[in-house]
């Protein structure tokens, strides 16, 4: 059974954030995920918007996802980063 979109988001969201802690060695627990959104494209491709705030920046990814209804295989690009009004 494939999961709908908004289950996508939900279930893909923190492993996104620990992939991008992971590639900028930082901690995951500092950067809040403030919006996940996906559109579904065709067939198995999916494209969306990630939305992150870290150490007073606020950074826009781009997300490039295939699932076959069991696996996820991604690709993530940071597209836009600003401060951070107070």
């Amino acid at each position: 059974m494939r999961l709908s979109v908004s289950e996508i988001e939900e279930d893909l969201g923190p492993s996104l954030i620990e992939d991008i802690a992971e590639n900028y060695d930082i901690n995951e627990s500092e950067i809040i995920l403030n919006s996940f959104n996906l559109v579904y494209d065709e067939g198995n491709s999916y494209s969306g918007l990630l939305n992150t705030t870290y150490d007073g920046m606020q950074q826009t990814f781009s997300i490039d996802l295939l699932y076959d209804g069991e696996t996820y295989l991604y690709e993530w690009e940071l597209i836009d980063e600003k401060w951070t009004s107070l």
